[in-house]
C-alpha cells in the first residue's frame, strides 16, 4: 500500500484541501521518489495531515476508537472572521486514495478510503464510511482485523515519541490484530512509548537468525557513519547488553546520546513492526507500506539531517515515507515534487501547494530565504534591521552608512 492522495474537509485548519503524493520525476535517477515532505509553520496542519492519513487507513478497525476521541478534529471558525468565514460544521471528512500491492490481499490496484468525524455532544467520533460494495467492505474489514498483519501496513511516529524500556514486547506481538495496528500509530496521537530494540532483537538471534541478520544489516545501513550495531551483542551490563559501537566504544542503548536514542528509537520500532508484519520467507526490504514521521529531524545533528532522507529511501525502497520537518538541511537532496508546502489562511483554511523553485543542491540559507520557508533574513532580527537602516542611508548618499553597512555585513557587528 502507498498513499496516492488525501482530501481533508472541515478538519482543523483545513476547509477543503487536497494533496497528491505522486512519485516525483527525477531525471538524475536519485532514489528519493518514495519520500514526501510536508513543510509549513507551526499550526499550519502538518501533524493533522499525518493523523488524518493514519486514521482514515485504519478506520475499518479503529472507528470510534478511544485513542482518537480525545483529539479535536473539527474545524472551528476563527473569531472575528466575519461573514466570509465558513460555517462551523458538525462533520469533517477525509478521503484517502491508496495504491494497493498484492501484499494487501484485496486483488485490486486502487481503493478510496473514506472516514468522517462527527460531533456527538462533547465528543468527536470517527466513523468509517463503508464502500457501496458490501462484499468489498466485508473483505476490507476482515483483512485488517484478522487475516494478515502485512496487509495495509502503516506505522507512524509523533513528535513526542520515546522508547518505553519497560515495555513487554512479547505481549505487544500477542495482541489482536486491530490492537497491533493501533500500537503501530499510537505515538502520533498520544504519549505512547515505542518498542525497545533490546527487548526483542536479541531473541531473534536464536529464534530466527535469518531475520535477525536482516535487521542488523538494515540498522547498520540506516545508522550514521561512526555508529554501528555490534553482532553479536556484548555480554549484558548492569542495564542492558552493549548493542552499539560509537567510534570504537561499546554502548547499550541508554549509553547513546539523546539524539541517537531519538533516531534509533523510532527506527528500531519500525524494524520491529516490519518483522511482525512480514510473512515468513519475505525479505524486510521487499515489504510495502507507509511510514509517517512527525518532525523527522528531531534531535539530529545537521550532518545527519543532510543524509537522512536519501538513506531511508535507499535502504527501504518499497516503503513510502511521509514526513514533516522544519529543517532546510533535510530538503537538500530532494526535488520540488518531493515537497508540499502548507500555507495557512484564517478564513479560507490551509492550502497545500507545490512550488517550482529548485530544492536539490541548495544551501540551507538559500532554502530558508526561498518560498519554501519564506524568511526575509537568516540573521538575528536586530542585525537584519540595522543592515536595512544602513542600506537605506547609504542609498540616500551617506558614505559613512555605506562603510558601516559593509563592516556589519562582513563581521556581523559594528566593525572589526
Amino acid at each position: 500500500m502507498h498513499i496516492e492522495a488525501i482530501r481533508l474537509q472541515n478538519l482543523r485548519t483545513f476547509v477543503d484541501a487536497r494533496i497528491a503524493f505522486a512519485d516525483p520525476d527525477d531525471s538524475a535517477g536519485r532514489s528519493t521518489g518514495n519520500v514526501h515532505v510536508l513543510l509549513g509553520g507551526n499550526s499550519a496542519g502538518k501533524s493533522t495531515v499525518l493523523r488524518a492519513i493514519a486514521a482514515s487507513v485504519l478506520a475499518p478497525v479503529l472507528e470510534r476508537a478511544g485513542g482518537l476521541t480525545g483529539h479535536r478534529w473539527l474545524r472551528r471558525s476563527p473569531a472575528g472572521s466575519g461573514d466570509t468565514a465558513p460555517p462551523a460544521d458538525d462533520i469533517a471528512r477525509v478521503e484517502t486514495g491508496v495504491r494497493l500491492h498484492r501484499q494487501d490481499l484485496l486483488g485490486r490496484a486502487r481503493l478510496p478510503l473514506h472516514m468522517q468525524v462527527e460531533r456527538m455532544g462533547d465528543l468527536e467520533l470517527i466513523d468509517w464510511l463503508r464502500p457501496a460494495d458490501a462484499s468489498l467492505a466485508r473483505e476490507l474489514r476482515q483483512v485488517q482485523q484478522v487475516r494478515d498483519a502485512s496487509a495495509f501496513f502503516l506505522v507512524a511516529y509523533g513528535a513526542s515519541r520515546w522508547v518505553d524500556l519497560q515495555q513487554q514486547v512479547p505481549r505487544v506481538g500477542a495482541l489482536p490484530l486491530p490492537q497491533q495496528r493501533w500500537h503501530r500509530v499510537a505515538s502520533l496521537f498520544d504519549n505512547r512509548g515505542l518498542v525497545p530494540l533490546a527487548g526483542w532483537l536479541p531473541a531473534y538471534a536464536a529464534q530466527n537468525p535469518g531475520r535477525y541478520r536482516q535487521v542488523v544489516n538494515l540498522m547498520n545501513r540506516l545508522l550514521p557513519q561512526g555508529c554501528r550495531m555490534i553482532d553479536p551483542p556484548r555480554p549484558a551490563s548492569v542495564e542492558a547488553a552493549d548493542m552499539f559501537e560509537m567510534e570504537g566504544v561499546a554502548l547499550p542503548f541508554r549509553g547513546l546520546s539523546d539524539g541517537y536514542q531519538a533516531y534509533v528509537g523510532w527506527v528500531g520500532d519500525m524494524l520491529y513492526q516490519l518483522c511482525q508484519g512480514a510473512r515468513s520467507g519475505r525479505k524486510l526490504v521487499d515489504s510495502h507500506g507507509v511510514v509517517l514521521v512527525d518532525e523527522i529531524d528531531l534531535h539530529l545533528h545537521p550532518a545527519w539531517q543532510r543524509a537522512l532522507l536519501p538513506t531511508l529511501a535507499t535502504a527501504l525502497p518499497a516503503i513510502q515515507f511521509i514526513v514533516t520537518t522544519h529543517s532546510p538541511l533535510v530538503l537538500g537532496a530532494l526535488q520540488p515534487g518531493n515537497v508540499a508546502v502548507l500555507e495557512p489562511d484564517r478564513v479560507r483554511g490551509t492550502r497545500i501547494v507545490r512550488l517550482a523553485e529548485r530544492v536539490h543542491g541548495q544551501s540551507a540559507d538559500q532554502l530558508l530565504l526561498s518560498p519554501y520557508f519564506g524568511l526575509d533574513s537568516t540573521r538575528p532580527a536586530d542585525v537584519s534591521d540595522a543592515l536595512e537602516g544602513l542600506r537605506r542611508a547609504g542609498e540616500a548618499g551617506d558614505p559613512a552608512a555605506s562603510a558601516a553597512y559593509l563592516r556589519l555585513l562582513s563581521c556581523g557587528e559594528g566593525g572589526p
